[in-house]
């Protein structure tokens, strides 16, 4: 068992983590289902707190849709150094870079999500988080060849790069299924700069089913990384490379608050994901398009 199955949150803290659940899957039903929980349950810590800590829910705000003030923001940062006294860390990423987590040990799960790049830095500043694994395909602008994205307060460890491909039930396919264009700019401006039309995937549907879904009802291509879901997952889907689609090569990040790029189980963590990606590149063309 992974250090993460083993953690559990201090009971004072417990009410906290369910808050914090909620606030990034982004529903009470999904933070029900990540949480093993009933949603009444959810509602009930959420409903606690905000009357404990006179939270009040904020109007369309990107992070902290449920209330904000300085008193919660010092118990996150309390919880996070809880967590990383027990060698365990809050990573977020999408459903796209979701299995690279999964491989590794030691990471509290937390509900995949397409966001926006400015979306993740303010998840780790309020504590929500304690890092994120941010692709070069969610800037809004290129960087020159080295170059990292830069926030104050926050260090981006360059991973490596990894191939992403478009697949689809038909490889003649025209049109393909992304997330909103704030979350991935740069992969929207690469798929469009190929003539292919897009489709949205709604915000609510974020897990890897309702993606396949969604795409394969309305056969529609999506984008995947070969390298980490397998020939036999493609296979066992039906799925192809589209026609003449060469893939795109992204270079990742993870993202983590600079006060804690020390600590033995951030290293340890940037170690394991930069092997998997390094393994990973056997499977990648040298000719292949950069982003």
């Amino acid at each position: 068992m992974t250090l993460s199955g083993r953690y559990t949150p201090p009971s004072l803290l417990q009410d906290l983590h369910v808050l914090d659940l909620l606030e990034l899957a982004g529903s009470q039903s999904r933070a029900g289902r990540a949480l093993a929980m009933h949603q009444s349950t959810v509602c009930r810590s959420l409903r606690l707190l905000q009357q404990e800590l006179q939270l009040t829910p904020a109007t369309a705000p990107a992070v902290c849709r449920h209330g904000h003030n300085s008193c919660l923001h010092h118990l996150r940062l309390a919880y996070r150094a809880h967590r990383l006294m027990a060698g365990v860390l809050r990573i977020g990423t999408d459903v796209l870079h979701h299995d690279l987590l999964e491989r590794c040990g030691a990471v509290q799960p937390v509900p995949p999500r397409f966001r926006s790049a400015e979306h993740w830095v303010e998840l780790i500043r309020h504590g929500l988080l304690d890092g994120a694994i941010l692709s070069s395909l969610a800037l809004k602008k290129r960087l020159l060849s080295g170059q990292a994205p830069r926030w104050d307060g926050i260090s981006a460890s360059p991973l490596g790069t990894i191939a992403v491909q478009l697949v689809a039930t038909t490889a003649e396919a025209q049109r393909v299924l992304l997330p909103a264009q704030a979350t991935a700019p740069l992969l929207h401006q690469s798929i469009e700069a190929q003539g292919l039309r897009i489709e949205k995937q709604p915000a609510a549907c974020q897990d890897t089913a309702a993606w396949l879904k969604r795409a394969t009802d309305r056969r529609l291509a999506l984008p995947v990384i070969p390298a980490l879901v397998g020939e036999s997952w493609l296979s066992n889907h039906s799925l192809v490379p589209l026609q003449e689609q060469p893939p795109l090569i992204e270079q990742l990040w993870l993202l983590l608050p600079e006060a804690s790029g020390s600590h033995n189980a951030v290293q340890q963590l940037v170690r394991q994901l930069r092997s998997q990606i390094r393994n990973s590149e056997t499977m990648q063309d040298p000719h292949e398009n950069k982003a």
